[in-house]
């Protein structure tokens, strides 16, 4: 089982959410359509990566990954807290994992081994913070932005983006 499961959907609502006084305008409730779960809350605060630090708003389209380990309320609908948000507009993918270098082999897979990457130098590979990235990749968290997909098990793709956690790091 992935550490990370994502959900998609549009953004149909955005609030303010806090269960202290002190906390109230920290975090925000972002309620979505996904196409797996139906109806999602979904909580983003000052912890939550939300890639190019580009801002939430009502009607886009968003990936948002939370931990599958994760404690989460048994209510309707769903509220879980995001640990990263991808603004995935139509034909863009996205996926959170540690991927591992095949062996005998140059390209990464993910822990379940249904996502396999081709590396090319039009792979756009950057940390957190948008500085550039140049080690090695196997065995890091990565946060994968890709359009196309072979039908092939597992799927193969040229990742367009790839934002590398290092370390301590984790979001």
């Amino acid at each position: 089982m992935a550490q990370y499961t994502p959900t998609s959907g549009m953004i149909s609502q955005i609030g303010w959410y806090g269960t202290e006084p002190n906390q109230i305008g920290c975090a925000l409730q972002i309620t979505f359509q996904s196409r797996d779960q139906g109806e999602i809350h979904m909580i983003v605060d000052g912890s939550t990566y939300v890639m190019d630090n580009r801002p939430l708003n009502v009607g886009d389209y968003v990936t948002f990954f939370y931990s599958s380990y994760a404690p989460a309320p048994l209510i309707y609908p769903p509220r879980y807290q995001a640990v990263a948000a991808v603004h995935t507009p139509n034909g863009i993918n996205a996926y959170l994992d540690v991927f591992t270098q095949v062996p005998y082999n140059s390209q990464l897979t993910n822990s379940e081994d249904t996502l396999r990457l081709n590396l090319s130098g039009c792979s756009l590979m950057t940390l957190p913070n948008g500085q550039p990235f140049g080690g090695a990749l196997a065995g890091k968290l990565l946060l994968v932005l890709y359009s196309t997909t072979t039908h092939s098990i597992p799927a193969q793709t040229t990742p367009e983006k790839i934002v590398v956690f290092c370390g301590n790091q984790v979001p």
